[in-house]
Formats: C-alpha cells, structure tokens, sequence
C-alpha cells in the first residue's frame, strides 16, 4: 500500500516481529501460534502501517494474566519508544492505569464520560507500581466510580425480566 520493495518490507517485517519478540517465528503460520503470539501479530501488523494514532479495542482481553502481563509491558515500552497517540479500549481497571495517562470512566446507558483522571506517574512504571499507594488509591477511586454505574445497569436489567 505504502510503495514500499520487496527487500524493505522484508527487513520491516523482520525488526517489527523482532520488536513484539517473534523474530523467530516469522516463517509459521497463523494456526501454529499461540492466542498470545497472535496477539503480538496483531501489534506488529498495526506497527508496520506507521500510524498516527493507535486504536486499541480490548487487545489482550481474551489472553491468560501472565501473557497479558507481558503483552502490557511490551506496549509500554513501545510506547515511550515511539511516543504514539494510544486510544486503549479495556474493561480492565488494572490495564487502564497501568498503560494509561488519562483514564475515561463512562456511565451506564447512553455511555457518556462521567469522570477523566489523569495518571500524574510517568510513563516508567513497572509491574512493582502496582503495589505503591498512589496505584492503589487510583484503583480504588475509579472501581468506586463504576460500582455505581454496574449496580444501575443490573437494576434495569432485573427491571426488564418479566416476573
């Protein structure tokens, strides 16, 4: 698409698999990957386009902690590499403030932002922060925040169900 030759492509391709740690597994196809190796695919395919932007919707939902976990620091280090614009879709309060610099909270139906944090730490944050008191209070605050609004959504749920 990009009217790039055959030789580039290739050496493009090699350092971007290089880069989401699948240099060796170039030459296997889709079925013999792992969901997690898939995922990296799916990394590396939106790194090789270049983009300004990265739309991310739920990457690494279907994907077990560990790999998850690995998956998230990949993207973080990319990150501050690169220094994309990331728009990360996740019901994941964990991912959020991990990879987040803002983190939207939407309401219940019609979804609209009820509240936007801003994540103050930097960009080097590791598995540890997690730990650390600011994390916690942030986890906290935004889980409080959404308590309300899944509680709304199961009531009308409930509503709907005929006795």
């Amino acid at each position: 698409m990009k009217r790039v030759g055959k030789p580039e492509r290739l050496a493009r391709a090699d350092a971007i698999l290089s880069q989401v740690h699948l240099g060796r597994f170039g030459h296997l196809y889709p079925a013999q990957l792992s969901g997690g190796m898939r995922q990296r695919v799916a990394l590396a395919r939106l790194l090789a386009l270049d983009p300004q932007i990265l739309l991310m919707d739920e990457p690494f939902g279907a994907l077990d902690a560990q790999t998850r976990d690995l998956l998230q620091e990949d993207l973080q280090s990319l990150w501050r590499r690169d220094q994309k614009t990331a728009l990360f879709i996740t019901h994941d309060i964990d991912e959020a403030i991990f990879l987040g610099t803002r983190v939207l909270v939407f309401s219940a139906r019609p979804g609209t932002i009820k509240a936007d944090i801003k994540i103050t730490t930097g960009a080097d944050r590791t598995p540890d922060w997690r730990k650390s008191a600011e994390y916690v209070a942030l986890h906290g605050h935004i889980w409080d925040l959404l308590r309300d609004e899944v509680l709304k959504s199961q009531a009308e749920a409930e509503a709907r169900v005929p006795a």
